[in-house]
């Protein structure tokens, strides 16, 4: 297994998440263009929508 840093590693298993189930929705403040707490979230706004 590849060494990461955290937000790394939780924004490649929200994107995969998002990806396999088109369920899974985000919800927050500053979640979108913003990209969240330590950008987080940054660009999954452009591949899945606002």
């Amino acid at each position: 297994m590849a060494e990461t840093v955290l937000f790394n590693a939780l924004r490649e298993a929200i994107d995969e998440e998002m990806a396999r189930d088109s369920t899974v929705f985000l919800l927050g403040e500053d979640v979108g263009h913003y990209g969240g707490s330590y950008k987080v979230t940054k660009d999954l706004y452009k591949k899945y929508g606002e």
